[in-house]
């Protein structure tokens, strides 16, 4: 599965994927939840609550039923103050496939929005009337009222050509047609991040704390956007075997648990090899050493901790290909076998720290030295 956003908890679990609730989507539920449920209207605040939550919820399983269609494994819903996010370990290669896996939500909740519509439209009722009065006992018409304008006004905001929004992922698949992925990315993520600042500016003007969180967490999504494809761009410039340490620390299964962390003070590696003389046996990560420590003691052996099963990655293979491998086995490290035999061992902290020092080479200039084709790489 993906990485998990912080400050995120779990609350659900819908067809075998998780349903996650970011803290700042809770903060925005609980100020809106203020605003329009004082003590003599908190059925009308817990009816709107309602339906947003269930707009959200027949919007995200759209986009998860389209992306299975497609085959890509959604691990996650995410909600958070612009909407909720189908998080997939793995991307549509296409740009139909984007758009149709971005529109798929938003038309969704046209759908509601439009029957609803009609039930309305049969019984006379006009879409705007104000049938659910502040203290009054909710009617079954104004509940509907309420639910065709969460998802009326859901669908439009995220219709929006710019990122992270779903109408900005379609936006830059079709941009990126002509363009380029990079280039369309960063033409929507700027929209994005425009729209945000429109946002925000209206939001202290109203004195309206939602808006104001909705905004900040779209602007920083948008950054986040255009930080994932750059991201991607570096990496693809680098193999696997070009970035493994030939020098890097292994360990033997029947290692202590105490001398492994006596290991973590001195070295910066993330993940570690474990070999049974010279046959790879397993690998051992440093979150799992810490974690566990306390548990199993200083004198258990490291065989108590390793994990025996493990993925390999040809030395050849392009480190943003070696990230979506990443994505699609939970975060686990993965093995770098070159025809010479093992190479190193890779995880999502290695990835982080490669992509800052190519950053910050490209910013100054400077590109590294291609190397001697190596036919151990291939």
């Amino acid at each position: 599965m993906v990485a998990r956003m912080r400050w995120s908890f779990r609350v659900a679990r819908l067809f075998g994927i998780d349903v996650r609730v970011h803290v700042a989507f809770a903060l925005a539920v609980l100020s809106f939840a203020l605003n329009v449920a004082a003590p003599p209207d908190l059925a009308f605040g817990a009816l709107v609550i309602g339906a947003l939550l269930a707009a959200l919820t027949f919007h995200e399983l759209s986009h998860c039923l389209v992306a299975r269609g497609l085959g890509l494994d959604v691990t996650e819903i995410l909600l958070v103050p612009t909407g909720a996010v189908a998080r997939s370990a793995s991307e549509p290669k296409k740009a139909r496939q984007e758009v149709l896996l971005a529109l798929s939500g938003p038309l969704m909740n046209l759908g509601i929005a439009f029957l609803v519509w009609f039930v309305l439209d049969h019984y006379r009722v006009p879409i705007a009337e104000g049938r659910f009065r502040l203290g009054a006992a909710p009617s079954a018409l104004g509940v509907l009222q309420i639910v065709f304008w969460c998802n009326a006004v859901f669908a439009a905001f995220d219709m929006l050509p710019a990122l992270p929004m779903a109408g900005g992922r379609a936006f830059r698949a079709l941009l990126g047609i002509s363009l380029g992925r990079s280039r369309a990315t960063q033409i929507a993520a700027a929209v994005g991040q425009v729209v945000a600042i429109v946002l925000l500016s209206v939001a202290f003007k109203k004195d309206w704390g939602p808006l104001a969180l909705v905004a900040v967490f779209m602007f920083v999504g948008a950054a986040q956007e255009r930080a994932a494809v750059r991201a991607s761009e570096l990496l693809s410039e680098l193999r696997a075997g070009e970035v493994c340490d030939p020098n890097a620390v292994v360990f033997a299964p029947h290692e202590q648990v105490g001398h492994v962390l006596d290991t973590l003070v001195r070295s910066p590696q993330a993940y570690f090899a474990v070999f049974y003389g010279k046959e790879l046996v397993g690998t051992i990560g440093r979150e799992q050493v810490l974690t566990a420590a306390p548990r199993v003691g200083l004198e258990a052996p490291l065989s108590a901790l390793m994990r025996r099963e493990f993925f390999a990655v040809d030395a050849g293979t392009p480190l943003d290909e070696v990230r979506r491998r990443l994505l699609e086995i939970a975060g686990r490290p993965v093995v770098v076998r070159s025809v010479a035999g093992y190479a190193g061992v890779l995880g999502f902290e290695d990835l982080q720290r490669i992509i800052v020092v190519a950053e910050r080479l490209a910013q100054a200039g400077i590109r590294r030295p291609q190397a001697v084709p190596d036919p151990a790489l291939h």
